[in-house]
């Protein structure tokens, strides 16, 4: 969906439907309504069907106006009560009032500036996060459907409407909404492919089409220099799959930044994991297809800076693999060196997520001098049972920092909740074989799974973790997220970006 603006008094506007936000048992109309009802729309002012429409959050509801009009068609959507709301409400009910435009099959709705007039929130922020929400409700993963296809080209372009010439900020809210909306939804298309297609190498080509494309800088280490270079944990996981493994690394530094301290970005990239030699129930391996959503969000962040071509020196790294119960697969009890020289017993072949960052964050100290390191990964299953799928954990070895990125999580609409690493958890994880096992009993696993990430991150170099095993897909439809893989992670990589100099 293209977004124009359409620049002119409320007489000249011409659009298949205009959108108008209604808050549930009002007495009147938003300010931006009750104007255009007065100037254009006296038929909707005078209808009984206005008055049945209850606002109920994302109920929405199409009005048909005389033959004669320029807009035939008026969407109302519902925020719910007005002392409820939010700017989550704002982005829910924008993508149901788009998603009631694709149903109907309109080319080209529109969205008046002044419908945000009365929500107590700024007009940019609200564009921004409502235009997000919209483009993010109408995605769909059917690139490998071929019968039973709904039309998906609906709406064909999304009208801005205004009285007069937006200012640069404006006209850039657009842009950058776009920009946002398409990293996601690359995101999302890598992470909901399936594993015979979603490989290694297939993420390795998705991060050269992006280098080509936005001027990256690409390293790609094939597994036996990977080994050769000391990566040991990275290379016990990706021994035992025939698919081959892949430790990439995608730099984005514009022109005067390339000596900055970089944001190193870390995402776990298992394109499927059975649980290697400690082989996971068969009951919904399938989901397994999401372990690489990490590296999905870390190259959705990516296409967003290429995009937005934000003057910022980013790093990312992405180890990636398959875990697989082959002959050469490691085994319990195997001790495996790692690139950081620390020694690992592996007590669980299905903790490989760690086994491949811990190589990727001690990379990340020993090649750059991070400003700070942010890795993200579906982690561990206790994530679920401790936060659900609504909500992923933070950790770190900055309390400061950590707060900062969850109020940024909580700004952009990807909810985190901090947990804590204090030193008495490491108890859980000593060897007598080995400076450390890879898991520790079963209670605090997430916590424990953070506590080993924290061993190969210098203390003076800023550090976050983020498990996000709860939130990168969705069995139910959440509005702007339909049911599928979500691309969570890349709105926050992306405002963090926005925000270094601050955090």
């Amino acid at each position: 969906m293209q977004i124009e603006w359409q620049i002119g008094p409320p007489s000249d506007w011409q659009t298949d439907a205009i959108i108008f936000f209604v808050f549930e048992k009002s007495p009147e109309p938003l300010p931006g309504l009750k104007r255009w009802m007065a100037e254009e729309g006296i038929w909707l002012s005078r209808s009984a069907a206005l008055g049945d429409f209850k606002g109920k959050h994302q109920q929405t509801a199409v009005f048909y106006g005389p033959e004669d009009k320029r807009i035939a068609r008026v969407v109302c959507v519902g925020l719910g009560q007005a002392d409820k709301f939010d700017v989550e409400k704002l982005r829910s009910a924008t993508a149901a009032a788009l998603r009631e435009c694709r149903d109907l099959q309109l080319s080209r709705p529109a969205l008046p500036l002044s419908a945000f007039e009365g929500l107590q929130i700024e007009i940019a922020p609200a564009l921004e996060e409502a235009l997000i929400a919209g483009m993010l409700g109408l995605y769909r993963y059917e690139g490998l459907k071929t019968r039973d296809l709904e039309p998906s080209t609906f709406p064909e372009t999304l009208l801005i409407l205004h009285d007069k010439e937006p200012d640069e900020a404006l006209r850039n809210v657009i842009l950058d909404a776009d920009a946002i909306a398409s990293g996601v939804s690359f995101a999302r298309d890598l992470v909901a492919a399936p594993p015979n297609v979603s490989t290694p190498s297939f993420l390795a080509g998705a991060a050269r089409r992006l280098a080509d494309r936005y001027g990256f800088r690409l390293d790609v280490l094939d597994l036996e220099k990977a080994r050769a270079m000391g990566m040991g944990a990275f290379a016990a996981v990706a021994q035992g799959s025939r698919e081959p493994a892949y430790f990439l690394v995608l730099e984005h530094a514009p022109p005067g930044t390339e000596q900055d301290h970089p944001l190193v970005l870390v995402g776990k990239g298992i394109t499927f994991d059975t649980g290697g030699i400690s082989l996971k129930p068969g009951e919904k391996m399938d989901a397994m297809k999401h372990d690489m959503a990490g590296a999905g969000a870390v190259l959705g962040t990516f296409d967003v800076l290429g995009r937005m071509k934000i003057k910022r020196r980013v790093v990312g790294l992405m180890p990636c693999t398959e875990n697989m119960p082959d002959g050469k697969a490691y085994k319990p009890a195997d001790v495996i060196r790692s690139l950081s020289g620390l020694t690992i017993e592996v007590i669980s072949t299905d903790a490989e997520g760690r086994m491949v960052l811990c190589d990727a964050l001690a990379y990340a100290s020993r090649r750059y001098q991070p400003a700070m390191i942010v890795d993200i990964a579906t982690l561990t299953g206790a994530c679920v049972v401790a936060l659900g799928r609504s909500v992923a954990a933070v950790m770190g070895n900055r309390d400061d920092l950590t707060q900062k990125v969850q109020e940024i999580g909580m700004r952009v609409g990807e909810k985190l909740w901090p947990l804590p690493l204090w030193d008495f958890y490491f108890e859980n994880i000593k060897s007598d074989v080995a400076d450390f096992k890879n898991v520790g009993e079963r209670a605090a696993g997430t916590i424990i799974g953070g506590i080993f990430l924290k061993q190969f991150v210098p203390e003076e170099i800023p550090w976050v973790h983020l498990d996000i095993a709860g939130t990168a897909w969705t069995d139910k439809d959440l509005g702007f997220a339909p049911k599928g893989a979500t691309g969570f992670g890349v709105r926050i990589f992306t405002e963090m970006v926005r925000r270094l100099p601050e955090l």
